[in-house]
């Protein structure tokens, strides 16, 4: 009975051992991302406003669903899935680039700032101010308002001084990926509805009337973001405020246009410099120019009180 007994305990032992050395060897697996089951995420931060399907998105990845950088700047993750991008031909107020529609499958989450980059910003990473260069439209100094009078190739030095600074990479969206998150699952003319009668526009975002021509002159000028509300993303300000710059190249049409979600920067019409297109629409722009499938055409070395940028950054790989 003895030695049953104590051959048992040995048994025990045993089995603990490997246990504790297979948990330890697991948390070690979590710090470095692996997913480990069981374990808790970051606590989503006060100002995400997520939906279920980020967080099941984070869990699965075992990321945060959101984060602010040092900078200040503040992501949401951005589930992958399927969506039809452009508009349909019998979309009111449609235009004829928009199409053809065509399905785009977005493979690779990442994470979007879901403000477009403020002035504060621009400065702490570049350090200067474009926005009062330019005196032929008001503009306000103040590092909460939205940066302007930047062009595309400012656009992407500061995201190239992000990352160095940040060891992360940031960059421009793709216009792929700008309508999906812009979209955030919906297929209607706004990220909210349809709203043929624009009983709701101003809620979402500032346009035309209210957003500038309605204003007085000395009060003409881009609010600072996250003043209306947000799409189902938690991202605020896809709708006017300024014409958002993406990587692509403009092209007349979809035809041809990656379904993967990929930036399009071959082809296109270029006379002495490629126009990229814009997203979103200004705070000047009227109703059928603030829809989500709505696209303009910039030169690249273009800059204007009613264009700025928002800015992603791709997930690290996987182990």
């Amino acid at each position: 009975m003895t030695k049953d007994l104590a051959t048992q305990s040995v048994f025990v032992l045993l089995v603990a051992t490997t246990c504790c050395l297979a948990g330890c060897a697991s948390a070690r697996d979590g710090e470095h991302g692996t997913a480990t089951p069981g374990t808790e995420l970051p606590p989503t931060p006060s100002w995400a406003q997520v939906s279920k399907a980020q967080i099941a998105e984070a869990r699965k990845l075992d990321v945060p669903v959101a984060f602010a950088n040092k900078a200040g700047i503040k992501f949401v993750l951005v589930p992958e899935g399927d969506f039809l991008m452009g508009s349909a031909e019998d979309e009111p107020g449609r235009y004829p680039v928009e199409g053809p529609q065509h399905k785009v499958t977005i493979r690779k989450p990442f994470y979007v700032a879901i403000h477009q980059v403020t002035q504060g910003q621009w400065k702490s990473a570049v350090g200067t101010k474009p926005w009062l260069v330019e005196r032929a439209h008001s503009v306000r100094d103040d590092p909460a308002n939205v940066a302007t009078w930047v062009d595309w190739d400012d656009a992407t030095n500061f995201c190239a001084r992000l990352s160095k600074k940040e060891s992360r990479p940031y960059r421009l969206l793709s216009e792929a990926e700008w309508e999906y998150m812009c979209r955030a699952g919906s297929t209607t003319r706004y990220f909210y509805g349809d709203d043929l009668k624009l009983e709701k526009l101003n809620e979402y975002g500032w346009y035309g009337q209210e957003g500038w021509y309605g204003r007085a002159a000395d009060d003409r000028y881009v609010r600072p973001p996250g003043l209306k509300k947000p799409n189902a993303w938690g991202i605020y300000d896809t709708i006017g405020s300024v014409w958002e710059m993406c990587q692509d190249v403009m092209h007349p049409n979809y035809e041809g246009a990656p379904a993967d979600g990929s930036a399009w920067i071959t082809g296109g019409p270029i006379d002495k410099e490629p126009d990229h297109p814009l997203r979103g629409g200004g705070s000047h722009s009227d109703d059928r120019r603030v829809r989500t499938a709505s696209r303009h055409s910039y030169h690249q070395s273009a800059s204007s009180h009613y264009v700025g940028f928002r800015v992603c950054c791709d997930l690290p790989p996987r182990k």
